[in-house]
């Protein structure tokens, strides 16, 4: 028997309009059609670790023209137009808390993401505090089987896998 080697091509995430919507998604994605509606311009959409939550992020960032940043690279700059702020509970407190009054100020909206709703991340500074308090946050809520067998058909499919 001989063994078949393995091309080191990269997969690299694409996050196109074929999201698999879900009743374990269905809220989210409800609210992510409503911006105009969010309180104070402002959601929070959390879930476990390949929920789904950055694919979101990316399809509500195109359709409103936003800007989509890491938490771990926002910087304390004033917003010029709708945000998403993807992994926002590893931002640092102060470039948060200036993004959000900032953006509050010009009347854009801002889309945050994280593993845990705002509320429970653990900040120093009260004013912060309050205002992830004051967040609308949805959460993803962990898949059901129907989505789990379709994800994984998508994911052979889009590596050109042949499985039985």
């Amino acid at each position: 028997m001989t063994r078949q080697f393995a091309l080191p091509f990269v997969h690299v995430e694409s996050y196109g309009p074929d999201f698999l919507a879900a009743h374990s998604n269905a809220a989210a994605l409800t609210w992510l059609q409503r911006t105009p509606a969010w309180p104070q311009g402002r959601l929070a959409v959390w879930g476990e670790c390949g929920s789904g939550k950055t694919h979101l992020l990316h399809l509500w960032a195109r359709r409103e023209g936003a800007a989509v940043i890491p938490g771990t690279l926002l910087r304390a700059t004033p917003v010029a137009g709708p945000l998403a702020i993807d992994d926002a509970d590893t931002a640092g407190e102060r470039p948060l808390l200036h993004t959000l009054n900032s953006a509050g100020e010009a009347r854009y909206p801002v889309l945050l993401v994280g593993r845990e709703p705002p509320a429970r991340w653990r900040v120093a500074l009260p004013d912060l505090a309050s205002r992830l308090r004051a967040i609308t946050a949805v959460a993803i809520e962990p898949p059901e089987d129907s989505l789990l067998r379709a994800l994984l058909a998508k994911l052979i499919a889009d590596r050109e896998l042949a499985v039985g």
